[in-house]
């Protein structure tokens, strides 16, 4: 009996997290190096299933062994699913590693800069009607030219986030 306790206690230590409770300081402290890759592979193509022979050959690991250690780790935090296939799909999206820039919405990664994105955006819209209504004065010209620069420089750091979280799926 007391075997058993021990042995269901070691059970619960060895288990980081409860079911369907994420944190994400431990998913961190999990979630490194290879196994981060991994998991970014499954998450960034979150509609998309994968083997364990497709995951060791997308991230050129050395063996299929290498591979399914791998997948096993992220799936008992419960991150990834296995279906009766044996493929494993994405199930959980959490903002970690490269995708920190990132957040969830709706299961689809979206740069943070979407907010100062579309604050800038409106601004100069609003500016520019305010231009077309012939509102000028020097506060205007000083909203319009800021607008301007700062939506300009939105725009080219969403598109490069957005571009580079594309090219690493693929």
């Amino acid at each position: 009996m007391i075997c058993v306790t021990q042995r269901m206690s070691t059970l619960k230590k060895e288990s980081t997290l409860p079911s369907q409770a994420f944190d994400l300081e431990v998913i961190k402290k999990e979630l490194h190096g290879t196994t981060l890759q991994v998991y970014l592979l499954l998450a960034k193509a979150k509609d998309r299933n994968f083997g364990v022979r497709e995951v060791q050959r997308t991230l050129d690991l050395s063996s299929v062994s290498l591979a399914d250690y791998h997948l096993r780790k992220i799936e008992n935090l419960n991150l990834i699913t296995k279906n009766s296939h044996g493929k494993y799909r994405a199930t959980e999206l959490l903002p970690i590693g490269e995708m920190e820039e990132f957040f969830v919405l709706k299961g689809r990664y979206l740069p943070r800069e979407i907010f100062f994105l579309s604050f800038t955006t409106s601004t100069l819209l609003f500016s520019v009607i305010f231009l077309i209504l012939r509102l000028w004065g020097p506060m205007l010209a000083l909203l319009f030219a800021s607008a301007v620069s700062s939506t300009i420089y939105s725009w080219i750091r969403f598109s490069s986030l957005w571009k580079k979280k594309h090219e690493e799926i693929e």
